[in-house]
């Protein structure tokens, strides 16, 4: 599964913002977003290894259970939707 792109942990660290922050801004702008386009969604249940090696390389967060990886176009919104707050 391809995991390139920006984790949300990544995105906050990156934006200099507090944890969470990245996934509050991409549940507003969900409805916009396109999976598979603006980002991955790994769901626990079908990805747990790749989950796991996220975890390991510390780009998620510990209590991350599903994970969303931005594409670069998923970063771009998600980014200008921080920068409106």
């Amino acid at each position: 599964m391809n995991t390139e792109g920006y984790t949300l942990r990544e995105v906050d660290a990156r934006l200099g913002r507090p944890k969470g922050s990245a996934f509050r801004a991409f549940k507003r702008r969900r409805g916009a977003l396109r999976e598979n386009v603006d980002f991955i969604l790994l769901p626990a249940h079908t990805a747990r290894a790749e989950i796991e090696r996220l975890r390991a390389a510390g780009r998620i967060y510990r209590s991350s259970i599903n994970v969303v990886v931005l594409t670069e176009s998923g970063f771009e919104r998600v980014r200008a939707e921080l920068e409106r707050d």
